[in-house]
């Protein structure tokens, strides 16, 4: 099951330890012999956009479509790669090649055998300005790839890097499904919602805000999974979610809200809680295009303005981290634990706005300049209770200072799209971290098309995330990605919030479940229902 991709809903790009908190949340394994049958239904709160690797930006999508198409390698749960579709693979001496051995019994499940011609079509895909990927990005430095045999492919780099694993080892395409295709109509070919399978499960049925159905791959290289049903149920509503999950409407349930926690325990005797180290930190986003948030003194002064600690204990209930830029602490390389948070202080907030020019000058009770109150609408999804109640509380600590909050919900895919356009103030967020450290689709000045939605740009950060991701020295790389996070938070394009701790409860009857920061669904083909 690959772990690869660009999670929007989120977004990826930093590496992450797959280490699991305890968090006083108790975890045993049942170690019994595994059966075939049965199934299990996971609760989940959005839809899939796409099971198309090139284009699909939701949490979901890309977590099932890593159960139907393989990629070349994999992570496993100590974050180490480990063969998939490839067998092995060597680099030339100086890095710039990197040559894959296929396995020769890898087949898509319309019986065509997957061979290196699957491979370079979908690289070539992937490096296409007419196919416009997200991820289009992690094939700068590739200069192209070519077949050597069936089973043999090769990457040529225009330099070495540290990624180039990482980078070539995503989902792979099969080329006798596509390549008729019309390359600039790629995101809406069917494909996206009917793909062919070259993994454990194969997409029985997708009704659309309902749910989604997986069965056993019987050509899988791996065996068949040990469940005949996979079902991905789509519960927009965390509160209707929670309920079906203490019902036994559903056997999963991947992000728990927190302050149910220790009712589950003592109510729920027959599930089992898996605590996930926070690969996800919460943010609010300024969009800088805005005059009004193109200073980053402002910014800072509503940073101060935030009591991040009270959204912790108050909101989290001892499952998280306060954040000080966008590195994981989990990443101790890269992570910089010197870097001062900004302290929770309205007083000297205030007076930060005021020597900005905002001040309170015709006695409201509300900060304005030039004419213009310091009024913003602050844009969130629905379905996420958390962040509402964040919003709330940002809106009231803001009020103390004369900073005038209107908070306004909208669905998922209506928010990417305002975001995208630019068309915010600022944002309510979360992104969620993976195992390459680049943070080039979010911070850097050029990314503005990809995930930069607030235009953030500062040359000095620019330079060395250019030269952070290029660097093949680990100590090197350290001082680097420290001093990036260091710059970052010290400009504040975001008020970072905290690391969230996420809960998974699953149905104690399941055994071999591994959540791990990458996959709550990991290894998902090993799963079994015991009697």
């Amino acid at each position: 099951m690959t772990l690869f991709g660009l999670l929007l809903a989120t977004g990826i790009w930093c590496a992450v330890v797959l280490t699991r908190t305890t968090d006083s949340v108790d975890v045993h394994r049942d170690a019994t012999m595994p059966r075939d049958g049965g199934q299990v239904v996971i609760g989940v709160s959005s839809d899939a956009d796409s099971f198309n690797p090139l284009f699909n930006e939701t949490a979901s999508a890309q977590e099932i479509t890593h159960l139907l198409l393989l990629g070349l390698v994999d992570l496993n749960d100590k974050s180490e790669f480990q063969p998939e579709l490839a067998e092995s693979w060597d680099f030339s001496d100086d890095r710039l090649e990197l040559t894959y051995h296929l396995r020769q019994d890898a087949a898509w499940s319309d019986g065509t055998p997957l061979t290196a011609d699957d491979v370079k079509f979908t690289f070539d895909l992937l490096m296409d300005d007419k196919v416009a990927s997200p991820r289009q990005s992690t094939t700068e430095y590739m200069k192209e790839v070519r077949v050597q045999d069936e089973h043999t492919v090769t990457f040529y780099f225009t330099q070495a890097y540290p990624d180039q694993l990482f980078d070539t080892a995503g989902e792979i395409l099969p080329k006798h499904i596509l390549q008729g295709a019309d390359r600039t109509r790629l995101r809406s070919h069917p494909f996206g919602r009917n793909p062919i399978s070259s993994g454990p499960f194969l997409l029985k049925s997708w009704v659309s805000e309902q749910y989604i159905e997986l069965i056993p791959n019987k050509g899988y290289f791996g065996g068949r999974p040990h469940l005949d049903r996979v079902i991905f149920k789509i519960v927009p509503d965390k509160t209707n979610l929670l309920m079906q999950l203490r019902g036994g409407e559903i056997d999963m349930m991947v992000d728990v809200p927190l302050a149910e926690v220790r009712d589950l325990q003592r109510s729920q005797p027959d599930l089992q809680l898996y605590p996930v180290s926070g690969r996800v930190y919460y943010y609010i986003g300024y969009n800088e295009a805005n005059a009004m948030f193109a200073d980053r003194t402002v910014r800072r002064a509503l940073t101060m303005a935030i009591d991040r600690k009270k959204i912790v204990d108050a909101l989290l209930y001892g499952f998280g981290k306060e954040c000080v830029g966008p590195i994981p602490p989990m990443v101790p390389w890269a992570y910089n634990e010197d870097v001062t948070p900004i302290t929770y202080d309205p007083a000297s907030a205030r007076e930060a706005l005021k020597q900005a020019g905002w001040r309170d000058s015709d006695g409201d009770g509300w900060l304005d300049r030039d004419g213009h109150t310091f009024a913003f609408q602050l844009k969130t999804n629905t379905g996420n209770q958390l962040r509402a109640d964040i919003a709330i509380i940002v809106q009231n600590q803001l009020k103390a200072i004369g900073v005038k909050v209107n908070i306004q919900t909208l669905e998922r895919s209506t928010l990417i799209e305002r975001l995208r356009a630019g068309e915010f103030d600022a944002y309510m967020g979360g992104w969620s971290t993976s195992f390459a450290v680049d943070p080039t689709p979010i911070f850097h000045s050029s990314s503005t098309d990809l995930f930069n939605f607030v235009h953030y740009a500062n040359p000095a950060v620019d330079h060395l995330i250019e030269i952070g991701r290029e660097e093949m020295d680990r100590q090197t790389a350290a001082g680097i990605w420290k001093e990036t996070q260091d710059l970052i938070y010290q400009d504040q394009p975001y008020t970072f919030l905290f690391w969230k701790t996420k809960i998974v409860a699953v149905d104690r009857h399941f055994k071999n479940v591994n959540p791990i920061p990458l996959s709550s669904i990991y290894g998902l083909e090993n799963w079994y229902k015991a009697e």
